[in-house]
């Protein structure tokens, strides 16, 4: 075998035990139920790692709404592309939202770290 094929072999493993540990790493998260009627007026941090992914929000709540999410820290390789998703957030004025394809680590960094952030915020 040639140079090639077996670096194409090591990369298609290193591929596959990558896609199996963000999986794992996507299965141990856990959210905590938020009720937007219960979180007070106020901008709350949170933050999220999910193995090579760390995310820093900060998010202002008025009115029971999320009005803005910031992302002050985003350590994320190839997940830049998830940060559209602070977007479907506040329209939907929830963490509950579908992850952006392509960048599910850190679509859901993201939306943990809000999920923090807006438990800071329980009265």
């Amino acid at each position: 075998m040639n140079k090639l094929g077996i670096l194409a072999i090591v990369l298609a493993v290193s591929f596959i035990w990558m896609s199996n540990g963000a999986q794992k790493e996507i299965a141990s998260v856990v959210y905590d139920d938020i009720n937007m009627d219960l979180v007070a007026n106020g901008t709350y941090s949170g933050e999220s790692e999910l193995g090579p992914v760390f995310v820093q929000v900060e998010v202002t709540v008025q009115d029971n709404m999320i009005n803005n999410i910031e992302i002050i820290e985003h350590r994320n390789g190839l997940g830049r592309k998830a940060e559209p998703i602070i977007e479907d957030i506040i329209a939907k004025n929830s963490y509950e939202v579908d992850a952006i394809n392509g960048a599910t680590v850190s679509s859901e960094a993201i939306k943990s770290a809000v999920n923090k952030a807006l438990k800071e915020g329980y009265q």
